[in-house]
């Protein structure tokens, strides 16, 4: 069902805030106290300078005033140079007006008339400021040079006839604007503090209309967490908090919803307890659950297969609200088959314990269609599993609205659903226990039949057994005994070959011995003619012997040096196969005698019980040793594995290799300070990759003649002494490396048999 919801995770949207001590009603407060101070500092950053700019310009009007005035009154007598008559105006101008400082006439040559409320002089020469360049009226408040005091100071250019006379100097008194801009000061600073008032408390009283909802939501919220699941929240605004308030609501309306399901959840528990079956307590539980949940249809489904082998379901209770028609009897509610009737995504999640809910508009065509006939608008569907089997569903159903189930209600129906398959899974066990207790009498006489049997017959297999493990013993210890034997011939078999190579060159020197034309001289000088000094000097054939005799002895010196040569090399490997064999029956009580020797001497004696065997086959031996010190070492044990490298190397380089030159290289490394390495290299065969980790193992060999014991008999005696041997190989027909590690002290050893 594709537009029904699966349950899975639950989504948890977390609010993170910063703990703060300050209230709501506090922060809203100072916010809405800093915006009317924001904008009361701009009113005045805004208002102040204006109304000094239109006190400035009152100013300015008024200079200008006095300065047309004197113009028009004394502009002839002044062209006129009727200075007198000039004077006279302006003392009556400044008699008229006390605000007037000083009236200043200049002419362009520098000659000044200045007239103040004390009196009036004649200034010869004035400086230049009286005189301004650009001849533009001038209004500043400033200190002016002849009277060293603080004025309005207006300056106007002296013009008769379009003559450019001189200039009008005003200075106004700077009282009335002083006190104009302080008045406007303290007003200003009245009202910002009336302002600052007024917007404090009306701000604390937005605040607190603002945060009383709020706080009232506060309460209920707290008498909701104290279970009161009964009050609800006044919806009487339409902005967030009416919205925050109505969310309120519906969360309480779910809690409520979810307690009483809970608590049919514990009736359901309860009742499925006292009840013998749970068929018979079915009907109660589904109408507790129905009403708690507030929904139209409470209803359980039970898995079975048909004849065909389908999986389907049938309704086996039911609970309806009062008005709608139950379907228990209905048989088309009967052997429903899950796929066929296009439910079979149904099948497949409710199989994996997984939820079905959601509104019936939302679904599948096939299963819209089926449940819109039967007036659903909403429904959720849980997994009943009986012992870990998918044993049916639980289903609740809504005739009215798109319903939005909440994971608590999904969580508290799933945990309904399984208390019924816990009920069952208990009383399919009691049921079963029933059975056996009727049939436990006529069980205990068939068990007690059955022991006796089984009690002779573990008494047979005890003795069995006990045969068993002696001849296991007596093989176990025969086949430990094999494989020392098995270790000691392969080892003499290795000395034998020299032995035999020796023997062979004997027996070959015998045969072509000189030794026999000693009896053909004494039977020439036995019974000579004539005696044997005549025959010694005058037959020719005895004038031959002396020299003869020379050449036979040297002959014979010769071979009996090469016969003692390989007697003493015959004594020296049987000698070895005597330590060989003396040093395998040592391994049942003792290990090897350790001795202090020069590991190129060890290398040697193994190359020398293996020289014959090389030369027959044409194979060069090349030497690589570093110089090092002596190593205390069980001479024979090293030596064993040594020859066994050796003797291997051979039979690679003699094998069908594609090599031209028959080559085994002797390698003595050192490895740290306190071990030392010994190599037999071959350019033979070579070895694949897969047999490198097999090739120690009992048994293993490649050649058809081998036995695989003399590696693995190696690799152990290595281990014994404290060392190593290893192999590697880049492939076939590329040659082997053997490596025997060894401590330069011995160490601890532990023979282990296999």
């Amino acid at each position: 069902m594709s537009s029904l919801i699966p349950s899975g995770k639950n989504r948890m949207f977390t609010f993170h805030s910063r703990h703060r001590s300050m209230s709501i009603s506090l922060r809203i407060t100072l916010l809405s106290w800093l915006i009317a101070m924001v904008t009361l500092f701009i009113f005045v950053l805004v208002t102040i300078p204006q109304q000094k700019k239109i006190f400035l310009q009152s100013t300015e009007s008024k200079a200008n005033s006095v300065a047309v005035s004197l113009h028009d009154a004394a502009a002839g007598a002044a062209v006129n140079e009727d200075f007198a008559s000039v004077v006279s105006a302006a003392q009556s101008m400044l008699e008229g007006d006390p605000e007037v400082e000083f009236l200043v006439v200049t002419k362009n040559d520098g000659f000044s008339l200045v007239i103040e409320q004390s009196g009036w002089r004649a200034v010869p020469k004035a400086d230049a400021y009286w005189l301004p360049k650009n001849r533009e009226s001038i209004s500043v408040i400033e200190v002016v040079p002849l009277h060293g005091r603080r004025v309005f100071h207006y300056a106007q250019p002296f013009d008769y006839s379009n003559i450019q006379w001189g200039w009008i100097h005003v200075g106004l008194s700077l009282n009335l604007y002083d006190q104009s801009v302080a008045t406007l000061y303290r007003n200003t600073i009245l009202l910002a503090l009336a302002c600052i008032i007024f917007s404090l408390i009306v701000s604390l009283m937005y605040a607190r209309q603002m945060v009383r909802p709020i706080l009232h939501l506060r309460q209920i919220v707290r008498q909701i967490a104290d279970g009161d699941f009964s009050i609800r929240v006044e919806k009487y605004r339409n902005d967030e908090l009416g919205s925050l308030a109505e969310s309120v609501n519906i969360m309480t309306e779910a809690l409520h919803r979810r307690d009483r399901i809970l608590e049919s959840v514990r009736f359901a528990a309860q009742y499925f307890m006292r009840s013998s079956q749970w068929e018979d307590a079915i009907d109660e539980v589904l109408s507790k659950i129905g009403q708690a949940a507030e929904v139209h249809r409470a209803y359980v489904f039970e898995n079975h297969t048909d004849d065909a082998g389908r999986l389907c379901c049938s309704l086996r209770d039911e609970w309806v609200v009062q008005g709608k028609n139950p379907q228990l009897s209905n048989p088309d509610f009967q052997n429903i088959p899950y796929i066929d009737s296009g439910f079979g995504r149904w099948s497949a999640m409710l199989s994996s314990n997984e939820l079905l809910f959601g509104s019936i508009s939302e679904m599948d065509p096939a299963e819209k269609n089926i449940l819109e006939l039967q007036g659903i608008r909403s429904l959720i569907v849980i997994p009943i599993f009986v012992v870990g089997e998918w044993w049916g569903f639980l289903g609740l159903d809504d005739f009215v609205q798109n319903r939005i189930w909440s994971d608590a209600e999904k969580d508290s129906l799933r945990a309904a659903a399984d208390m019924l398959g816990a009920t069952i899974a208990r009383q399919r066990v009691q049921a079963a226990l029933l059975e056996a207790k009727t049939t436990l009498e006529q069980r205990v006489q068939e068990r007690t039949h059955e022991l006796q049997t089984q009690v002779s017959a573990k008494e047979k297999a005890l003795s069995d057994l006990a045969e068993a493990q002696s001849s296991l013993l007596e093989a176990s210890r025969a086949a430990g005994m094999a494989e020392v034997a098995t270790g000691v011939i392969h080892n003499v078999g290795n000395v034998l070959n020299s032995v035999n190579v020796s023997c062979t060159l004997l027996m070959d020197k015998l045969r072509q011995s000189h030794i026999d034309k000693v009896s053909k001289v004494a039977d020439l000088m036995g019974e000579p003619e004539g005696g044997l000094a005549r025959f010694l000097t005058d037959d020719p054939r005895g004038r031959q012997i002396p020299v003869y005799l020379s050449s036979l002895a040297n002959a014979l010196i010769e071979e009996q040096q090469l016969m003692l040569k390989e007697t003493e090399s015959l004594h020296s490997r049987i000698e070895h196969i005597k330590e060989i064999v003396t040093m395998q029956q040592s391994y049942g009580s003792v290990f090897g005698i350790n001795e202090t020797i020069h590991a190129k001497q060890l290398m040697e004696d193994a190359l020398n019980l293996n020289t014959g065997a090389l030369a027959r086959h044409g194979i060069t031996v090349q030497r690589q040793y570093e110089t090092m010190q002596p190593i205390i070492v069980d001479k024979h044990s090293v030596l064993q594995i040594l020859i066994n490298l050796i003797n291997n190397a051979k039979y690679a380089c003699n094998s069908d290799s594609g090599t031209y030159e028959k080559i085994i290289t002797l390698r003595l490394l050192k490895h740290g300070t306190d071990r030392i390495r010994m190599q037999v290299a071959d350019n033979g065969v070579g070895i694949l990759p897969e047999n490198i980790t097999r090739i120690f193992q009992h048994g293993f060999t490649t050649r058809k003649s081998g036995h695989g014991f003399g590696l693995h008999s190696g690799a152990l005696v290595a281990r014994n002494i404290g060392g190593s041997l290893t192999v590697f190989s880049d492939g076939p027909g590329l040659g082997a490396t053997f490596t025997l590690e060894l401590p330069c002290q011995p160490g601890e050893r532990t023979w282990t048999p296999t």
